[in-house]
């Protein structure tokens, strides 16, 4: 306010539509995108959403300086106090910080089929996740959630099994460095954000991929 200048907070799409800066954000939890223009101005201020870009190298070498400016508060703050610092609960896992994890969706049928692709999960090297209407069926908890509603990701390989691709679960992993999807409808939203696509039953897709990967290993062993 200060700045005097327009500001839009946790953007996912930034774009300049001729003299006219135009900023897409989310609302009502992700199921809505909206689209603002913002006030022309010499400067604007945004922030945008993590892991919502890919990083971009700077044509030239970029050497920055750090500058330490002090605090003017001179004064003890009480009006904030430390109380506690929560753990997760033991067995949580990140799945931001992995990179390879596998998602499933409806695609999976039922939970008791959930132990079959998180082996092939953990024959990856990789991670379980999933799409929201897991985490509402109660079959996964939600720090395996991947989407809007739930968290963003950038893993080196991101495998959607039986995902459709709607947009809340695609702003969650559309940044990943290598996306396979399989789903046995080839007109699935999924294919369109994937480098890779299979159009079979994920039940016959990952048997074969599960054989394959435990051929390599023996062969590397």
């Amino acid at each position: 306010a200060a700045m005097k200048i327009p500001l839009a907070t946790d953007c996912i799409d930034l774009a300049f539509e001729g003299d006219a800066f135009i900023v897409t954000r989310q609302m009502y939890g992700g199921k809505v995108n909206v689209r603002a223009v913002l006030r022309k101005s010499e400067s604007y201020m945004v922030t945008v959403r993590q892991a919502a870009f890919q990083a971009q190298k700077p044509p030239v070498p970029m050497n920055g300086q750090i500058e330490e400016i002090p605090s003017p508060l001179t004064e003890e703050i009480t009006t904030k106090r430390f109380i506690e610092y929560v753990l997760p609960p033991p067995g949580g896992v990140d799945i931001t910080a992995a990179e390879v994890l596998v998602g499933i969706g409806r695609g999976i049928k039922d939970q008791s089929n959930i132990p079959l692709v998180e082996e092939l999960a953990k024959s990856l090297g990789g991670v379980l996740a999933c799409s929201r209407p897991i985490v509402d069926k109660g079959w996964l908890p939600s720090d395996r959630q991947v989407g809007t509603s739930g968290k963003t990701v950038k893993p080196k390989l991101y495998i959607a099994l039986g995902i459709s691709g709607a947009f809340q679960h695609v702003l969650g992993m559309k940044n990943s460095d290598l996306i396979i999807a399989v789903n046995k409808d080839p007109k699935a939203p999924i294919f369109s954000f994937s480098d890779y696509g299979v159009v079979e039953d994920l039940f016959k897709i990952v048997p074969v991929l599960k054989n394959k990967i435990s051929e390599l290993k023996t062969q590397k062993a």
